[in-house]
């Protein structure tokens, strides 16, 4: 395919419009899931020891679900810090694939405007952004369609969160909540099985969560993911020919 040409003037004006309005529509259906998730995200925060608007803020600031529903248990766990912050950079491990599969386009993107669109990137924005990227050659038009895209997905989590906030209070304490951070974690794990490589990531990572669920300091995500991504990558390599495949018969006998 052809690159377009950049749009320029009102016809640029209107064409980045369209983008914008079009990325929104398209990412619509993930962004009603993130809403009922920031929801529960903003009821733990209540029931737990964090600060109500700490824990509220972190949702803007941080913008990563899964990530936020784990520390916030760990702190109510009492974990150190160090585990705390381990666990939410081992959750968070994957944005560095999906940084490397937008750099691409983020590169014809003005250098002013790109730690602030890094900071709109999840999961569901990264692959709706990829998507239209592989028809749309216009970096203009990109931008836009990525704008709209993740504006709409992170206004769902917060309004989600702060709604979740401000509700918590009249949520019966017998309601549980705790099963939201595994319950994401399998979320995450079952849109990025897209080849064998990551579907023995996923099996691996859930396997070893649910056996390690009794692990001290409710560090068993933290194992789970690091020996689900450890094992996808050593399956990668092996598949992509970097490790040595084990001798056949016929040449032991030679």
């Amino acid at each position: 395919m052809s690159a377009s040409p950049p749009a320029a003037g009102r016809d640029g004006d209107a064409a980045s419009g369209s983008a914008l309005r079009a990325g929104a529509r398209a990412i619509l259906p993930l962004a009603a899931g993130a809403f009922p998730f920031g929801l529960v995200y903003g009821v733990t925060v209540v029931e737990s020891s964090i600060n109500d608007w700490v824990g509220a803020l972190a949702s803007l600031f941080i913008l990563a679900g899964a990530a936020q529903l784990a520390v916030v248990d760990l702190i109510d766990q009492g974990a150190p810090w160090f585990i705390v912050v381990g666990t939410a950079l081992v959750i968070n491990a994957r944005l560095m694939m999906y940084s490397g599969a937008l750099a691409p386009s983020f590169s014809e993107y003005p250098k002013r405007w790109r730690i602030p669109l890094a900071h709109l990137m999840t999961d569901q924005t990264t692959v709706t952004s990829l998507l239209y990227n592989e028809r749309e050659r216009d970096p203009r038009l990109r931008m836009a369609y990525y704008v709209g895209a993740g504006g709409i997905f992170a206004s769902s989590w917060l309004v989600g969160t702060f709604l979740g906030v401000v509700v918590g209070a009249a949520i019966p304490s017998e309601f549980q909540l705790g099963f939201a951070v595994p319950l994401m974690f399998v979320a995450l794990l079952v849109p990025s099985v897209r080849d064998r490589a990551s579907l023995i990531a996923a099996a691996v990572g859930f396997a070893v969560t649910l056996l390690a669920r009794d692990a001290p300091l409710n560090t068993g995500l933290l194992i789970g993911a690091a020996a689900g991504i450890a094992f996808g990558m050593l399956a990668k390599l092996r598949w992509n020919g970097s490790l040595p495949s084990a001798p056949s018969k016929e040449s032991t006998h030679e």
